[in-house]
């Protein structure tokens, strides 16, 4: 989910004073690295200039500014106070086990950019691509991408994966003396063009991020079905990993496919609710203790097999809190158990007083 173009633009920013000048007190320039361009002396230059944009409030400011000149800001009151009203919900679900989190708070804003992604480079700079909106109608789940993306930030996913990048391309080249003067700044500046497709998270990092996002949003008050759910629209609109569709949310050919995560959330929403929710294989029907609770149909935008893993991920939280223990209602055309609101039946599906009878003989 990151950086791709946008990572371009950070590389070039940290090493060079092209795309990003750096204010004379903390950055350095070129000439200033061939000056001491001496083994550790020379990763030491680069370090400190990692650090500056990753670290420094005016260096994440400075970064955030670059990244909205390049990208264009879009100013949309409704989009912009419900990406306020994630992150700030979020932060604080962050905030509640890494109070670090309120040190380095996320700098974020919706770009122009009408592609189906969104990234967070070093500095806890997030920038939101407008085309998200259009692809994902429900806040839960763009909690669930921004979840994800916060994971890479806490984690300095992104800035270890550019750092080491930059090493191993500037490194040997600078120390040996090959390059200098201007040939090293050209060649700085071919670096941060190619780092488009070679500056990439690990399958491990994304899997970390997958991990995190989840737990993220339920303790934001989510619905945690929404961490599957988010996958089952992206296989329903750009197929299992189509590298057209979501170029860096969803990224590289080595990263877990569409369907290996949809599922790994499948059964992490079952270990939730301690094994009593399932879903029927091969079918839409979600079952309670092994027994048929709901075959959901389509709802709005919403696919029947969308819309299956909101209705887990509300049982499961059933489940967690110990709602279970509780009677099933029909409340206002709702089915509740306990204070969990599990289902409001759409068109072709069972009425609420019929599913809260159906709930009650096998919960």
């Amino acid at each position: 989910m990151k950086k791709k173009i946008l990572c371009t633009a950070a590389l070039a920013a940290m090493i060079s004073a092209c795309a990003i000048p750096a204010p004379t007190a903390e950055a350095f320039s070129i000439g200033d690295i061939i000056g001491i361009a001496q083994g550790a002396a020379q990763y030491a230059l680069l370090d400190k200039e990692f650090n500056y944009y990753n670290n420094t409030e005016e260096g994440r400011q400075e970064l955030f500014k670059s990244y909205q000149e390049k990208l264009g800001v879009v100013h949309d009151e409704a989009k912009e106070a419900e990406l306020s009203s994630i992150m700030s919900r979020l932060t604080a679900s962050i905030g509640a086990e890494d109070p670090s989190i309120y040190d380095k708070p996320y700098l974020y804003f919706i770009c122009a950019d009408e592609s189906f992604n969104a990234f967070c480079s070093m500095g806890h700079v997030m920038v939101v691509n407008d085309g998200l909106f259009k692809y994902l109608t429900n806040t839960d789940e763009l909690a669930v991408v921004l979840g994800h993306e916060m994971g890479h930030g806490q984690k300095d996913h992104v800035v270890n994966a550019m750092h080491e990048k930059a090493k191993t391309e500037l490194g040997a080249a600078v120390i040996s003396g090959a390059l200098g003067g201007s040939a090293l700044s050209q060649e700085v500046l071919g670096i941060a063009v190619n780092q488009i497709e070679t500056v990439q998270i690990t399958r491990g990092n994304e899997k970390e991020a997958d991990k995190l996002s989840f737990d993220y949003i339920y303790r934001a008050g989510y619905n945690p079905g929404a961490a599957a759910a988010v996958w089952q629209r992206v296989i329903e609109k750009g197929g299992d990993n189509d590298p057209t569709f979501a170029q860096e949310v969803f990224s590289p050919s080595d990263h877990p496919s569409n369907s290996e995560r949809r599922d790994t959330y499948e059964k992490q929403l079952t270990e939730l609710s301690k094994k009593h929710v399932t879903l029927k294989s091969n079918t839409n029907t979600v079952e309670v203790n092994g027994k048929e609770f709901v075959t959901p149909a389509p709802a709005g935008d919403m696919s029947a097999a969308e819309r299956k893993y909101f209705v887990m991920g509300n049982l499961a939280a059933a489940y967690d809190h110990g709602e279970n223990k509780n009677p099933a209602e029909a409340r206002n055309g709702t089915v509740y158990l306990g204070s969990q609101a599990i289902i409001t039946p759409a068109d072709g599906d069972p009425s609420a007083e019929a599913l809260a009878e159906r709930l009650n003989q096998i919960k």
